[in-house]
């Protein structure tokens, strides 16, 4: 049977439907025609670190410590320094980094900083702005790392040349992960550490310190690491503890590492037990710690008990002791414990007299006895100064590395 018509408004039907396609796919594209505020990575200049410190009475300013790629890319590089800090200053954050593009030949980006340095004087003054704005700010991220610069300014340490690590936000970020991994002087704070902080009742953040170290005059030269002695260094050094927004007081390594004991921060420490000859010690390497605080209410009053359990290994002997004898290990246990107990209840004192509450014994209060939390909460800065605190620590020496007796016994293995 002849069908032609048929066929022939089939095709034209399907011609439609294609042409329909063909317009929604049209318009459909233009949807996928990129950002209209976008900027391609050749145009951006890539802040690697900000440092930021007063300028008078109520001004900013802003040091922004900007990548030259060609001379990161190898092919393009001229032997020139990897770095450029451009200072500029505000009435505030927002102000200072837009008025910087004046001296940037390309758009300013922060979303690859990974170090906010605050100089002293304005961490004395108070952080609270500049974490407003670092929190606002759409570009910055909450897992940069917050320091103080100790003494001096953030301009000071982000303008030192640095030996390892072309680009020195890279170098003194590389300095922070490996203090913390295995000397437990210090730890990385994070800008999200330091705002759930804030929240805190009687409390604050802590932040790590940093400062340079020799001569401060050739710390932005060139030919600062073209000797093997660098006569400018970048330090991590102690622990500032913050009452809400304001710096109040230093933390040195001691009574550091004892805060990074309770704040469970220790990945690896080392401690040196007196072995009864002067000036010889035994060297202990902090394998594991684990603190818990928990609250007893005693006449009416909290008492905070700190239960500490730490494993660790022997590192270094210089002492005739036999160490195969388990009532030396023990005794050595108790040592340890010991020393321990006093160095966290060294650190507690004297967060106990800065009157703020860094430790989270009010957070602790508040979940375990709520209605004693209601009760002390509006005061809880001098409660928190007056309170009672027990330490208590279990301690486990597991091996001895791969010696036993020390040489000084005059033995061979």
């Amino acid at each position: 049977m002849y069908q032609g018509k048929g066929n022939e408004r089939n095709t034209v039907t399907f011609k439609g439907r294609m042409w329909a396609l063909s317009l929604v796919g049209l318009l459909l594209m233009s949807l996928l025609s990129g950002c209209w505020d976008s900027v391609e990575l050749n145009q951006r200049a890539v802040v690697a670190a900000i440092g930021i410190d007063v300028a008078g009475e109520t001004d900013y300013e802003v040091s922004l410590q900007v990548i030259v790629a060609d001379e990161i890319a190898g092919a393009k590089a001229r032997g020139d320094t990897p770095i450029v800090l451009f200072q500029e200053k505000g009435n505030s954050l927002f102000q200072a980094i837009r008025k910087a593009s004046q001296k940037v030949p390309r758009e300013i980006s922060l979303a690859h900083t990974r170090l906010v340095v605050i100089g002293e004087d304005l961490a004395r003054r108070g952080i609270g702005d500049t974490l407003d704005f670092l929190e606002r700010y759409t570009e910055t991220r909450l897992t940069m790392k917050m320091l103080v610069a100790r003494g001096e300014t953030g301009k000071d340490v982000l303008a030192t040349m640095t030996a390892i690590g072309r680009i020195p936000a890279n170098d003194i970020a590389g300095k922070l992960e490996t203090s913390e991994r295995l000397y437990a002087g210090d730890y990385a704070v994070s800008l999200d550490d330091v705002i759930r902080s804030m929240s805190n009742k009687g409390g604050g953040p802590v932040l790590t310190g940093v400062k340079v170290e020799g001569n401060l005059e050739q710390a932005p030269r060139k030919n600062n690491v073209d000797n093997i002695l660098p006569e400018a260094l970048v330090h991590i050094t102690g622990m500032g503890v913050f009452r809400k927004e304001r710096l109040i007081h230093w933390l040195e390594d001691g009574q550091a590492i004892g805060m990074s004991i309770v704040n469970n921060k220790v990945k690896s420490a080392q401690s040196t037990l007196s072995c009864g000859k002067k000036g010889k010690v035994i060297g202990i390497e902090t394998l594991f710690s684990k603190a818990k605080v928990r609250t007893l209410m005693e006449q009416g009053e909290p008492v905070f008990v700190i239960d500490l359990k730490q494993a660790g290994a022997i590192q270094e002997v210089e002492c005739s002791i036999d160490l195969k004898n388990p009532e030396v290990m023990k005794s050595l246990q108790g040592q340890w414990a010991e020393e321990t107990k006093k160095l966290v209840s060294s650190t507690v004192r004297e967060v106990q007299r800065t009157r703020s509450d860094v430790l989270g014994f009010g957070l602790e209060l508040e979940r375990s006895h709520p209605a004693q939390w209601k009760r002390l909460s509006s005061q809880w800065d001098r409660y928190f100064a007056e309170g009672t605190v027990r330490v208590q620590v279990t301690s486990v020496l597991k091996h001895t590395q791969t010696r036993t007796n020390p040489y000084s016994r005059g033995e061979s293995e």
